[in-house]
């Protein structure tokens, strides 16, 4: 068992409401649970019930949905845990990421590619930057997150196993995030509106394949054995998630009647 640190992080739950708390030997916390004077909890366990609080180890959703400062609308966790699975994210990975808003997102790839591997995120806001990086410094346990205060076009980069692209026009920068990829890389997006959707399609095409576009709902139901039900409220639309892969080479296949309108179809050039 796991025993709660000076300096760690706690899960409070009081009812419904939780509270992400760091264990500080000078600090406390008043809740209507009661008072939690934190160098109490100091070598219990995380699990327990407290007073009349339930204290857990925190997870990474609970590090993401509580503990980050947020300057900007966050990727929401049934969103930010799929999109590393999509680009093919594992330890030693190189992703770059293209709009680090709060850095929830950042976040999560960094513990996707783990020590090994490097994030690298660009804020074109000076404002977002500053508070994504007061986010990343407090809460990553290592140093695998490189972030730069720039717009992408001027970034100078390559060999990344995958990108993502959260900005509000991404088909603008996606010529540009094609040359860090390597071949066959990844590429994802998310925007929220349909015509977003539409004008990153027109462009998608050119040099990407393997084109996806969906959106991931979530209902949570009621947990009280007598009345199983869904919750009044549920988060549904957060915005489509697009994905591709880098494609080099080829000739355009034209005049294929299996093809859509807009879509390309790549064959192999002839030596």
């Amino acid at each position: 068992m796991k025993a709660i640190q000076e300096n760690d992080l706690v899960l409070i739950i009081h009812k419904d409401k939780k509270y992400l708390k760091r264990v500080m030997p000078d600090k406390s916390f008043h809740g209507k649970g009661g008072v939690i004077n934190f160098p109490d909890l100091i070598g219990m366990n995380f699990g327990i019930r407290y007073l009349q609080y339930d204290l857990y180890e925190p997870t990474m959703e609970d590090i993401i949905m509580y503990g980050l400062a947020r300057e900007t609308q966050i990727v929401f966790p049934k969103d930010s845990f799929f999109i590393p699975f999509k680009l093919n994210l594992k330890h030693g990975s190189r992703v770059f990421e293209a709009g680090t808003g709060s850095g929830a997102l950042t976040y999560m790839f960094s513990h996707t590619v783990g020590p090994e591997g490097t994030v690298v995120s660009l804020e074109k806001e000076e404002r977002h930057f500053r508070n994504a990086k007061k986010n990343i410094e407090r809460f990553l346990p290592w140093k695998n997150v490189e972030m730069h205060n720039q717009d992408i076009m001027s970034f100078s980069g390559e060999a990344f196993d995958a990108a993502f692209i959260d900005v509000r026009e991404p088909w603008i920068y996606l010529e540009k995030v094609r040359s860090f990829l390597k071949e066959s890389g990844s590429v994802g997006m998310i925007v929220p509106t349909a015509n977003q959707v539409s004008d990153i399609l027109k462009e998608f095409h050119k040099g990407f394949g393997n084109v996806e576009v969906l959106e991931i709902m979530m209902r949570k139901y009621k947990t009280v054995a007598e009345r199983v039900r869904p919750e009044d409220r549920m988060v549904a639309h957060t915005g489509y998630l697009l994905f591709g892969r880098k494609l080099t080479g080829g000739q355009p296949k034209a005049g294929n009647d299996d093809v859509e309108s807009g879509e390309t179809m790549y064959i192999e050039s002839e030596e």
